[in-house]
């Protein structure tokens, strides 16, 4: 069952978050769910970094399939511009 969409609403009061990565992708009861984390320096000794969560994002897999599309158009862009390369994967020893 398609559903149209009528508009989109914008909530200025919505959180914004960033995040220096996911932390974790999984997949449980039909719910993709994004861990998303943030490096932050130890106050302490300024040596080290840790991860700290600062996010959860929980979404059904075809709103995950949409994502990735944008995602991937996005990559295409950028890479276009010059701004990211792929990296090659080093090919895998056979046993």
């Amino acid at each position: 069952m398609n559903q149209r969409v009528e508009k989109i609403i914008d909530r200025p009061d919505a959180p914004e978050i960033f995040c220096d990565g996911a932390l974790a992708i999984s997949f449980r009861q039909d719910v993709l769910r994004l861990t998303l984390y943030s490096d932050r320096v130890d106050a302490e000794d300024r040596a080290n970094i840790n991860r700290v969560v600062v996010g959860q994002l929980s979404m059904s897999p075809a709103g995950f399939v949409d994502l990735y599309n944008q995602m991937t158009a996005v990559m295409a862009r950028l890479t276009q511009a010059g701004k990211v390369h792929q990296v090659e994967q080093p090919a895998q020893q056979l046993s």
